[in-house]
C-alpha cells in the first residue's frame, strides 16, 4: 500500500507544477479532454458531473482567460467547422507535455528501468 501512496503523491506533484494550488476540478477536466479532445463544454460538464457555469471558468482558466492569476494554456478552445455555436476543448502543446508526464507517472517504471535498478 505504501507503494501506491508514493506514486499517488507523484501525480500530485506534478499537478503541483503546473501551480502549487491547482484545484482538483481542473486535473478531472484537464484528464477528462485529454481522453477525449474535440469534445464541447456541454460534454465536459456532463462527464464530470460540474455544473456548465463551473466547467466554463475552469476551461477559461485551463486555456487562456484565468480570472484570478495567469492563465495555464493547458487547452485550446476552438469554434466547431460544423457548429459555430459549439466550442471545441483539444489540449496544447504544453497540455499534452502535462499529460504524458502524468502517463509516465501512472505506467510506472518500464522494464528497461527495473532491469537498471537491479544490476546497480
Amino acid at each position: 500500500m505504501k507503494k501506491e501512496i508514493e506514486e499517488f503523491l507523484l501525480l500530485l506533484r506534478e499537478l503541483q507544477k503546473i501551480d502549487p494550488e491547482f484545484p482538483l476540478q481542473y486535473a478531472v477536466c484537464l484528464a477528462e479532454i485529454a481522453m477525449d479532445e474535440g469534445l464541447s463544454l456541454t460534454q465536459l460538464s456532463q462527464k464530470t458531473g460540474m455544473a456548465l457555469s463551473t466547467v466554463s471558468r475552469i476551461v477559461g482558466a485551463l486555456s487562456k482567460y484565468r480570472q484570478k492569476g495567469p492563465p495555464f494554456g493547458l487547452i485550446k478552445v476552438t469554434v466547431s467547422a460544423t457548429e459555430r455555436r459549439r466550442k471545441e476543448l483539444t489540449l496544447t502543446a504544453k497540455g499534452k507535455a502535462v499529460i504524458e508526464s502524468i502517463g509516465d507517472i501512472v505506467a510506472g517504471p518500464s522494464p528497461a528501468d527495473s532491469k537498471l535498478a537491479t544490476a546497480k
